[in-house]
């Protein structure tokens, strides 16, 4: 008998037409955020009673504020067991709700999120099969691609830059994503991720390479965005664009916005993002 084969069935987005939706609703649970409100145009000042909804309004170029998800993470180490600190851990949890009814579930990540793998046992091993490792050969990948010059500090150092990685905290400092804006086109969801238009500095410190071989290589500077779980699906980027707002807090945070997309949840359409995405899951 011949076997079936699993298939997908992709209705053509003239379906239905596509929508903006508003955002509605704006919910935390595990409150563990720092908000960072637009004061004058371009500047940030942190307003922790500032209203989400006015917050998360916005758009790439003009991110406005951020809400940044399980703030205390950045200081955790990331932990060999998940009884450890970062690996029990409970990030913070936005809730967000549009005109349509839609709901959208975002959330910072726990050591669990990024070290289980594909056997449910929590494993920090350089090459387990887990998203600490996919993402590191996806950093790995877009660092290669950003070289400009200078001798390659990363083929065959990658197993070398992933301990140091793991050692400094970096798995850790990743998981309070800064959510700048959210965005219901009616078929994609667009989330603003704040971050630093040059990372360098940062990188540096965490995989273990000096600043300044990495400015040599790197002229045009390091690209890489936090994480962020959307509905349970683990979301990133390594392409910034200039926000229009800055911190200024010595180094120019949220200088960028990173942006990510997924299918919007009431949609049929499966888009390639969202495909791509599917194997970034959690579990």
């Amino acid at each position: 008998m011949k076997k079936k084969i699993p298939y997908l069935i992709l209705l053509a987005a003239t379906a239905s037409p596509a929508w903006s939706q508003t955002l509605t609703s704006a919910i935390l649970s595990n409150a563990d955020v720092t908000i960072y409100e637009e004061s004058s145009p371009g500047t940030l000042v942190i307003n922790n009673s500032a209203p989400l909804l006015t917050v998360l309004q916005g758009s790439a170029n003009a991110a406005g504020g951020n809400v940044e998800l399980f703030t205390s993470s950045d200081g955790l180490p990331n932990d060999s067991t998940s009884g450890g600190l970062f690996g029990s851990a409970n990030p913070t949890i936005l809730t967000a709700g549009f005109s349509n009814s839609d709901i959208i579930v975002l959330s910072g990540l726990s050591g669990q999120d990024w070290f289980t793998d594909s056997s449910n046992s929590y494993d920090t091993s350089y090459g387990a099969n887990n998203l600490a490792n996919l993402w590191f050969s996806d950093f790995l990948g877009a660092m290669s691609s950003q070289q400009t010059s200078g001798p390659d500090a990363i083929t065959g150092n990658e197993a070398f830059l992933y301990s140091n990685f793991l050692s400094n905290g970096g798995f850790a400092q990743l998981s309070d994503p800064n959510i700048s804006y959210i965005e219901n086109t009616g078929s994609i969801l667009n989330i603003g991720l704040g971050g630093f238009a040059d990372s360098t500095s940062r990188v540096a410190g965490l995989i273990g390479v000096s600043e300044a071989q990495l400015t040599a290589s790197f002229a045009n500077g390091i690209e890489v965005s936090e994480v962020v779980l959307i509905n349970g699906q683990a979301a990133y980027g390594f392409d910034g664009v200039d926000s229009g707002v800055v911190l200024n807090d010595g180094v120019n945070s949220y200088a960028s916005t990173f942006v990510v997309s997924v299918p919007e949840p009431s949609s049929a359409l499966l888009s390639l993002a969202g495909l791509a995405l599917a194997a970034r899951r959690r579990r």
